[in-house]
């Protein structure tokens, strides 16, 4: 019975961050690095030198149009990496939340863990582009909920006091 409870909060832990990315991916797409690539050209082996200097001026422009693909996928990157952590961060503190006030606890130990991992998953592809007072924030925003469930819902069962004990 400890096991299959160990199993489904983990499959909740795993499942729970997919779903908040691929919900985002749904209604805004990531994007895709072929959709920001451009064939390079070719150069036969029996050229002339004049096709070899052709060659080399298009292979010239080629390398300034991948520049130029690469900075707007690094961009479109950005954008979905924001969105993502925008979205994430929320969703999993309310996880975090939800799961510490469940009295389901195998749920509720689920929910914890994917809110914890929704939120690293969220911030891991935007996290060099946020301000540090940015980062600080979130991390204390983090640390204060985590702080919160674990002194208010970390104990379930009673405490004894030393004269009980003796």
């Amino acid at each position: 019975m400890l096991a299959r409870q160990i199993v489904i909060g983990f499959g909740i832990a795993i499942i729970f961050p997919l779903l908040i990315h691929y919900g985002v991916a749904t209604f805004h797409p990531a994007p895709k690095y072929q959709d920001f690539n451009s064939p390079r050209p070719t150069l036969p082996s029996d050229s002339s030198v004049d096709e070899r200097k052709a060659y080399a001026e298009k292979v010239r422009e080629h390398s300034e149009t991948q520049k130029q693909l690469q900075e707007a996928f690094a961009q479109a990157n950005k954008q979905f990496a924001r969105i993502l952590a925008v979205v994430s961060a929320p969703l999993g503190i309310t996880a975090i939340l939800v799961g510490a006030y469940l009295s389901f606890q195998t749920i509720g130990a689920g929910l914890i863990l994917g809110g914890i991992l929704s939120i690293g998953w969220g911030y891991w592809g935007y996290w060099h582009h946020l301000d540090d007072w940015i980062r600080f924030l979130s991390l204390l925003a983090g640390f204060a909920v985590l702080l919160f469930v674990g002194i208010k819902r970390g104990s379930t069962q009673p405490r004894k006091n030393a004269a009980d004990s003796a």
